[in-house]
This record gives structure tokens, sequence and C-alpha cells, in this order.
């Protein structure tokens, strides 16, 4: 999803306070919200009166945002009820195959809201939410003994190799193996300990990747190799 696409939502009086309530927000843009909110057809004199300010900082704005989201209808929310909000909106920060991902592997949901969380109703980007994703793998799966899942894991992505458009393969490609690769070196165990799960393309990408990071120790040896 592009920019332009998330301007053209409509407003949102709960997901803005959701991401008002995790801190997603600062003393500013919550003010230009308020705006919007005007415009959208919402009104009130703690709405009017946020919206009024002009660069303010935390503590000016008081208890006004409190009470312009009660004028819109809202009830106090706590983080928890944030999460829950940004769970229910997730279409809104997720590409086709992180949501694909979310909806295949359930138990990747806790980590999951936790990251939403984390971002405060900001669209991370497909390559941080697949980067969460090899943690789900490594950390919750991996680590605890759980390698039939993690061998699901792999075959599903082994599946979507087989039938996916470029962007796809290079978001399992580079945001799930070449990451897995560096969050797995850092361990005991290292990361070749995953090569038992990977499929014929799967290997293909892995060789691959290790082939770029031969005789590398970081990202800049990487960029500075390709540019010769």
């Amino acid at each position: 999803m592009d920019v332009s696409k998330e301007l053209a939502l409509p407003f949102d009086p709960q997901l803005l306070q959701a991401r008002w309530v995790v801190d997603g927000l600062d003393a500013e843009q919550l003010t230009s919200e308020a705006l919007t909110a005007l415009e959208a057809g919402f009104a009130g004199i703690a709405l009017q009166q946020l919206a009024g300010l002009v660069k303010p900082t935390l503590s000016d704005l008081g208890t006004l945002p409190e009470r312009a989201f009660a004028e819109m209808g809202l009830p106090p929310l706590d983080r928890e009820r944030a999460a829950d909000i940004f769970v229910a909106r997730t279409r809104i920060y997720t590409d086709a195959t992180m949501l694909a991902i979310v909806e295949t592997f359930p138990a990747f949901a806790i980590r999951w809201r936790d990251h939403l969380e984390y971002w405060g109703g900001r669209k991370a980007g497909a390559y941080m939410d697949m980067a969460e994703f090899v943690h789900f793998v490594v950390d919750d799966l991996f680590d605890n003994g759980k390698l039939d899942e993690v061998g699901e894991v792999f075959q599903y992505l082994e599946r979507q190799l087989t039938c996916c458009e470029q962007d796809v393969r290079d978001l399992i490609g580079i945001g799930f193996f070449e990451t897995l690769q560096n969050v797995a070196s850092h361990r005991p165990s290292g990361y070749r300990v995953f090569e038992r799960f990977l499929g014929t393309v799967s290997c293909q990408i892995w060789r691959e990747i290790e082939r770029i990071w031969e005789g590398k120790s970081s990202l800049m040896d990487v960029v500075r190799a390709e540019r010769k």
C-alpha cells in the first residue's frame, strides 16, 4: 500500500484515538488530526481548541485530547484496547503477502499484535513486518523445539516461491531468508540448522544469499561489493 492510498482512507476516529493512546502521535500531529475531524463533520469546543493550537507541546494539551475524543463519541481507551483496534485494522497496515502469513499462522498473532502496537498505528512496511515473522520462527518456534511448525513455515514459503511475482520473491528471499541468516548467525547453533527445512527453490535463494555475503561482515561490505 503506498502513501497516496493511505491518505485516501476515510477519517477513522477510533484509529486516531488508539494511535494517541500508544504514543503513536505527537502533539502537533494530533492538532492536525483534530482539524481533519472538524472537516469530517465532528464538532465540539475541545476539538476546536485542539485544532487551533500552533506547534503545541504535550504539556500544552492538558485534558483536551480526552475531551475531544469524548466529543467524537469515544469512551476512554487503554493500550490493550488500542492494540485490539490495530489488529482489527490489520489490512490497513499490511500488504497481501504478509496478510496471508498472518492469517495462515495463528500462533504468530501475539507477536503480530505487539508489533502493531509498537508501530503505533503507522505502517511499518513489508520488510519490517517480515523481520518480525523471522523472530517468531527463530525465537518462538525453533528455540522452543517446535520443529514441525518451523517446517510448515518453510513449506508454505516454498509454495509461494513457485508461483509468485518478483516483488514477493524479493520479500521472501531478502525479508525472510536473508534476515533469518543474519538473526540466526548470532546464535550458538548458527543459521545452518535451518537448512534441513529448505525446499528446492528456497535452497537456491539461500545459497545465493550466502554467495553475496561470502567474505563480508556487514551490509556496507555487501553494498561496496555490488558497486564495484
